[in-house]
């Protein structure tokens, strides 16, 4: 009859087998695993077959808030900090975790071209701050639409950034077009690749033609006008009338 005692060598000795035999995970992988044991200092994860995982210490505390939410059996994915730590536990850190899936979240947004509407939660010189997943992102002026491009006289800076911040509060449809985690850099665009090309556009006008237009800024060296989604053209003040305007 086996005791309990007997039973704990075996298993120990099962999981000392499975370490040599399996390549234990590299530092910075994300690895899945069954929530098994926690206290107010520990997080103790089953992560096959690889053995037991902790979140303990440092990762604890950073983690504290999202390891609130966790109870017993829950199934989670935690990022590898130290293969063999502490008594030969894998140490993982579950707040690392949830950030390399949400940069992998993000790359998967860019290359899948997906839309996302949020709201501006700041305005500074460049253009808008949002928020996307816990993460702050950056939707340069560039990458307006002609309707929320700031069209000021001679470029003034001050006066770009108190047209942006009419659109704080206002919830915009963008696209991430930048997911870069080394950098912490997350860049959004106003504008769809979708529909025609720039190109194909230009490609529809020539010298001398009649168009009709929408009137989409006054300023004062000139009106801008656009002729279709995303191609807007400037008139000279110049331009509008051969006597003073």
């Amino acid at each position: 009859m086996l005791t309990t005692e007997t039973t704990i060598i075996i298993t120990d000795e099962m999981e000392r087998v499975l370490k040599t035999t399996v390549a234990m995970p590299e530092v910075g992988a994300l690895v899945k695993g069954t929530v098994i044991g926690k206290n107010r200092l520990m997080v103790y994860v089953d992560v096959p077959p690889f053995g037991t995982g902790l979140i303990f210490g440092r990762e604890y505390l950073n983690a504290r808030e999202l390891i609130k939410e966790i109870k017993l059996g829950d199934y989670i994915t935690a990022k590898v900090i130290l293969p063999e730590g502490e008594n030969g536990y894998l140490e993982l850190s579950l707040k690392e975790a949830k950030q390399a899936l949400l940069w992998s979240d993000a790359r998967k947004a860019v290359e899948g071209k997906v839309s996302y509407e949020l709201v501006v939660k700041e305005a500074n010189k460049g253009g808008l701050i949002l928020d996307w997943q816990d993460l702050e992102g950056f939707l340069p002026a560039s990458q307006l639409k002609p309707e929320h491009y700031p069209k000021v006289p001679d470029g003034d800076k001050m006066k770009i950034m108190d047209e942006l911040k009419r659109l704080v509060g206002e919830k915009l449809t963008v696209y991430l077009i930048v997911a870069d985690p080394k950098d912490n850099k997350l860049i959004f665009s106003e504008k769809s690749d979708e529909g025609k090309s720039r190109k194909e556009i230009i490609e529809q006008y020539g010298l001398g033609d009649t168009v009709t237009g929408e009137v989409t800024g006054i300023v004062d060296f000139g009106v801008f006008v656009k002729l279709e989604e995303g191609f807007e053209g400037l008139v000279h003040i110049s331009e509008i009338d051969w006597s003073l305007v």
